[in-house]
């Protein structure tokens, strides 16, 4: 996770996000204590990419997702997106939601799965 959001992927809008690798770090770790699913996937024996999802009552939200830059374009984030979505199919979700970079490729994988934009968000900065 700290490596993909490191090096944060120039297709789309850029982030104006920036987070340390030490900030990341202390993220992940809180949110496994927070007993947020966290999900690897692997590539070449190693991790390629990672991702969570929290559900409560019927509804799942997909979060915190980054690719390796040597493995982006090779189908980790939908093989994430795919993995979350059936356990959270199978937890009784019926409704799922994420968040994403406007007009990014996470916002594209995101909508070759069946997701629909609900509404963006201006962040606005002087």
């Amino acid at each position: 996770m700290a490596d993909g959001v490191a090096h944060p992927d120039t297709q789309g809008l850029p982030s104006h996000e920036e987070f340390s690798r030490e900030i990341v770090e202390s993220a992940e770790r809180a949110f496994a204590a927070a007993g947020v699913t966290r999900y690897a996937a692997m590539g070449d024996g190693i991790i390629a990419g990672g991702a969570s999802i929290c559900m409560a009552e019927s509804v799942a939200q997909l979060g915190r997702a980054a690719t390796a830059p040597a493995h982006r374009r090779r189908g980790v984030q939908s093989a994430l997106l795919s993995a979350r979505l059936a356990d959270a199919a199978n937890a009784g979700c019926d409704v799922a939601v994420v968040t994403t970079q406007p007009a990014s490729k996470s916002q594209h994988n995101v909508q070759r799965q069946g997701f629909d934009l609900l509404y963006t968000r201006a962040v606005l900065v002087k």
